[in-house]
């Protein structure tokens, strides 16, 4: 595609605060930007027809419905994409459903950045790369890091970074409830890392708990990534009640083995 291309963006679900968000992003590209809601004049069949890339914006339990009423509706030479957390489902539902091009998208961001820049997105290439490259393009050129994952692939590894990382935090904020500690007391000993895990239960606040269950519940992966965390937390439970020393020196030191592996890609990462 040619650099001065500008197509026209319909967002379904575009009220929503992601919607919000990447229509504000698009008009600040120079795109025009159209959106559809349950209470908007426009219909996702009018964005459809006026529309070359659609974006859906849809709380997973009902993308299954709309992508069966609309994507079959959208022209072969125009792009279908979505921004839901998880992947398989929603990718196969597009693929099923439509013969245009497609690709998963993921955000991992919320919707108080600014911008694009420095913030990762996930991409899952469906069918064709017209659409794909220019996609890719766009993120890229405003600031995103974007990674290409088959939607397996994602959802196996977003069941770690959040469906294990929101029980964890959970876990802790139930925790620190039940005890009834001070949290003066905990924040003027906190050291800086505790005092970040702090800061992101404290967030929990501002977030969405239907999104949150819907995570949890809706990645197949989430089971194992916890079985897997819990056997190990009983192991360290047991080590630590029998006050195995050496027991718990051997689990450190596994751990620290991870080490220069897990710092060469955060390095990485961060350049």
């Amino acid at each position: 595609m040619e650099d001065s291309f500008k197509p026209t963006i319909g967002i379904i679900g575009g009220k929503g605060r992601m919607g919000r968000w990447f229509e504000r992003q698009f008009k600040e590209s120079g795109l025009e930007v159209l959106i559809s809601d349950v209470d908007t004049d426009l219909s996702p069949q009018d964005l459809v027809q006026r529309c070359e890339v659609l974006i859906l914006a849809l709380p997973m339990e009902v993308f299954p419905e709309i992508v069966r009423k609309v994507a079959p509706l959208v022209p072969e030479d125009h792009f279908l994409t979505d921004i839901c957390s998880l992947k398989e489902k929603q990718v196969e539902a597009m693929l099923s459903s439509s013969k245009c091009e497609v690709c998963g998208t993921h955000p991992l961001f919320g919707p108080g950045e600014e911008s694009l820049t420095g913030r990762r997105v996930a991409l899952c290439p469906g069918r064709g790369e017209r659409w794909y490259s220019w996609w890719k393009d766009y993120l890229e050129t405003n600031g995103a890091l974007v990674a290409e994952f088959t939607p397996s692939e994602h959802d196996r590894t977003m069941a770690w970074v959040q469906a294990l990382n929101h029980f964890i935090l959970l876990c802790l904020g139930k925790s620190l409830e039940e005890d009834g500690i001070d949290f003066s007391h905990v924040l003027q000993l906190a050291t800086p890392s505790f005092e970040r895990q702090l800061n992101i239960v404290a967030r929990l606040c501002l977030q969405d708990p239907e999104l949150y269950a819907t995570i949890q519940l809706g990645n197949p992966y989430t089971q194992t990534a916890i079985e897997t965390f819990t056997k190990h937390a009983k192991v360290l439970k047991k080590i630590l009640q029998d006050k195995d020393r050496e027991g718990f020196i051997k689990i450190f030191k596994e751990v620290q083995e991870l080490g220069p592996s897990l710092l060469k890609h955060c390095s990485r990462k961060s350049k």
